[in-house]
């Protein structure tokens, strides 16, 4: 076997064997009927390419890309199974908010789901049965009463911006914004109020709706009702906001081709008009996306790529509008990419390159994944020239050479190295001769 064929070879038994990103055309859901993208091309899946822990999430996220595509995710227990099938038409029909947020967060004791499950439903039958009593349940005030007892009986603790998960809210009292507006609409939702999720990049908030009126709470500020101004409600809201649209940490690696442009700033919102015009108004199942998509910027700042990657797109399939999460998603592979090539001597370039041509497939916009691109084959050539392994080097440059063609870089590296090789030759005829 010549040494293009190995390395075309091993290329695929690398990729069969990551995690995340076989990436297949999203045609319809029999996974047999779809092409699986890889470095050397498109092929046909089998069904080697799935596991039982497997699931296929289209990437239904508009994109510069015109085809659709999807991810074989793996690590899929039956119970998310069934929670993904079930969020596919954009609804909960056998799950509800709560247990979804719970079973997201990797809850599965159903004991420990009906305790929890049954304190939300002590918490508003009581706070409806005192206002039947005082003949006062009206939507209005019974909104105001369930957010006041969520805070006194529920978020007993500090804000903690990493406390996105409800079972952990549940069991020491710290909570977020996703926590909080998660719990709220839960003990709405149970009430019987017509109940939504709003959703600005780092943020969620809530809406109850009253016929032709509506009322947004900031769900982690506990005197919401006290504030009397806009400016007063503004200042609560924005102290919780996260960073605008931010996708986590994109890098670049320290090649020849320098880094690329940043991208322009966004507006600041300055008040709360500004701040309305932002809202996005967003489903029970998009609520849970947020869950997923907090898990991932989680991940990604422990370096867990792989998982921060799953993530997003779990968050992108329960919400397709997500673009902050599309963003982390490709920050994801990008920053996944370049540590795989981050410790001498334990490089792994071979699957580096591989992440860097399905984010190129995804989202050829992201400029990110160009430059990384070049990074990456420059140094695994040059450490290939360095162990004279010339034929290998050659071989990983015409790979290069498709992507990134004629680029000076590469070029001049690679005439460098056929230098020497001549230069071995010569050496080598001069010892055959000197015998």
């Amino acid at each position: 076997m010549n040494t293009a064929v190995r390395l075309r070879y091993r290329f695929l038994i690398i990729f069969a064997g990551i995690l995340l990103f076989n990436s297949a055309i999203a045609a319809d859901r029999d996974p047999v009927r779809q092409d699986v993208i890889t470095f050397s091309g498109i092929q046909p899946a089998s069904e080697q390419s799935l596991t039982p822990d497997s699931y296929i999430v289209p990437l239904r996220c508009k994109t510069a890309v015109t085809k659709q595509y999807s991810v074989i995710i793996r690590n899929v227990d039956p119970v998310e199974r069934a929670l993904l099938l079930d969020a596919a038409d954009g609804r909960w029909n056998h799950f509800d908010l709560f247990r979804a947020a719970l079973i997201v967060e990797g809850i599965r004791d159903p004991e420990l789901i009906k305790k929890y499950e049954d304190r939300l439903n002590r918490l508003v039958a009581e706070i409806k049965a005192k206002l039947q009593i005082n003949n006062t349940l009206t939507p209005q005030v019974l909104t105001k009463e369930l957010f006041e007892a969520m805070h006194r009986e529920i978020l007993t603790k500090d804000y903690s911006i990493d406390c996105t998960e409800v079972g952990k809210v549940m069991a020491t009292g710290h909570f977020n914004c996703v926590s909080a507006t998660v719990l709220f609409n839960c003990l709405a939702e149970k009430a019987g109020l017509d109940v939504y999720a709003l959703e600005m990049p780092g943020h969620a908030l809530s809406r109850v709706k009253f016929g032709g009126n509506a009322m947004d709470l900031e769900t982690t500020c506990p005197t919401w009702f006290a504030l009397k101004s806009n400016a007063e409600r503004f200042n609560a809201t924005m102290l919780r906001a996260g960073p605008q649209a931010a996708p986590v940490n994109p890098q670049t690696g320290n090649n020849a081709a320098g880094n690329t442009e940043e991208a322009a700033p966004l507006k600041p919102i300055e008040n709360l008009e500004d701040l309305a015009r932002g809202l996005r108004e967003i489903s029970p199942v998009q609520l849970t996306a947020t869950i997923y998509y907090n898990i991932g910027v989680d991940k990604h700042a422990q370096k867990q790529f792989a998982e921060a990657a799953a993530a997003n797109v779990k968050a992108m399939y329960l919400d397709p509008e997500n673009q902050t999460a599309w963003g982390n998603l490709m920050a994801a592979i990008n920053n996944w990419s370049l540590e795989l090539t981050s410790v001498k001597g334990e490089e792994r370039f071979d699957i580096a390159a591989i992440l860097l041509d399905q984010g190129l497939t995804l989202d050829p916009s992201y400029k990110n994944f160009k430059t990384n691109q070049l990074h990456v084959f420059y140094h695994w050539i040059y450490g290939l020239a360095m162990k004279r392994r010339f034929s290998d080097a050659r071989t990983v440059f015409q790979f290069a050479d498709v992507r990134l063609p004629n680029d000076t870089n590469l070029a001049a590296l690679m005439a460098g190295i056929d230098k020497e090789v001549l230069k071995q030759e010569e050496r080598e005829q001069k010892e055959k001769r000197g015998q």
